[in-house]
């Protein structure tokens, strides 16, 4: 049974826009031979709250499939071999994300102004 799946990637922010946008691309293929792609959110560069892999910035993109039990597996290998991925996390979709683009926007310009301020 296909079961719907939400996966959020965290690829290294300090990389050109053109390599992001191949990664991108490259896990948009592999979700559509192994898997049924339903669609990428990009929600763009952010900084980081702490940093990983000593880096302070991430470019995130949520992508949502429907796949069988082992697709699971494969995409976790997957991430894991590409040094260019920080983070990423693959779970169960149930509905739509409660946070927006929109509200990532507003509190990255209020934490933006924030900083300005100290």
């Amino acid at each position: 049974m296909k079961r719907m799946y939400e996966s959020v990637v965290i690829f290294d922010g300090s990389l050109p826009d053109e390599t992001l946008t191949r990664e991108q691309v490259k896990v948009e293929k592999f979700l559509q031979q192994n898997a049924e792609f339903e669609r990428t959110d990009v929600w763009g560069k952010r900084t980081l709250a702490y940093e990983i892999k000593k880096k302070k910035s991430g470019y995130y993109c949520l992508f949502l499939f429907k796949g069988e039990g082992d697709i699971f597996e494969k995409l976790h290998n997957t991430y894991k071999l590409n040094q260019k991925i920080l983070r990423h996390m693959t779970v169960l979709y149930e509905k739509e994300p409660e946070i927006s683009k929109e509200l990532l926007d507003r509190k990255s310009a209020s934490n933006d102004s924030e900083e300005g301020e100290q």
